[in-house]
């Protein structure tokens, strides 16, 4: 089994995510792609989350909901604390006993995995699948094994989506009618 692991705060889950899941299971054949929502992202400590770990969960849920080669995981929700793509691959490794890995990252996040936790050992135990936009000449880390995902130029980005919330602007064309619903019944990214 060929499964696909892409981590994040999804703060909120938008189009571009859910695009960048489909290109690379359609594109390395991945049997599925398992979407994490972060409890803590380690890259982004003091940026702490607009909303709670389990409001970004289940806006993931709503977003891959029909979606037969998607799911999510609350594995990082449940361990709580700083959440390292280490462990989670070390949990998946005994569910998924036999399983081959691949980890869904932007060029941005792959270019710095030597200081992620344990980067040597996790650049040993799976292959990296990098979003590449156009042209762009993108660093290959030592000893990292990486394969490029086609993908469109996507100008959408969470904290562009948080703004025109806050401000009121349609973001109809970056986050799914469910996505959209549970924000505004739950009143998320408003000004306290």
């Amino acid at each position: 089994m060929k499964i696909g692991i892409f981590g994040g705060t999804f703060d909120p889950v938008h189009r571009g995510h859910l695009q960048l899941a489909q290109n690379a299971r359609a594109q390395f054949s991945l049997d599925k792609v398992i979407f994490v929502p972060a409890y803590q992202s380690p890259h982004k400590q003091e940026l702490l989350s607009c909303t709670s770990p389990e409001d970004r969960y289940e806006m993931v849920r709503l977003a891959i909901e029909g979606e037969f080669s998607m799911e999510v995981s609350d594995c990082e929700l449940k361990r709580k604390g700083v959440s390292y793509t280490f462990d989670t691959l070390s949990e998946f490794e005994k569910k998924y006993s036999g399983a081959t890995f691949f980890l869904i990252l932007g060029r941005d996040a792959f270019e710095g995995i030597d200081a992620w936790y344990r980067a040597d050992e996790l650049k040993k135990r799976i292959r990296f699948l990098v979003a590449k936009r156009g042209a762009c000449e993108v660093h290959v880390p030592e000893g990292a094994r990486a394969e490029w995902i086609q993908m469109p130029l996507c100008p959408i980005s969470a904290s562009g989506i948080r703004e025109a919330i806050k401000c009121e602007r349609n973001v109809d064309d970056h986050v799914s009618s469910k996505v959209l619903q549970y924000i505004y019944a739950h009143a998320l990214y408003r000004e306290n």
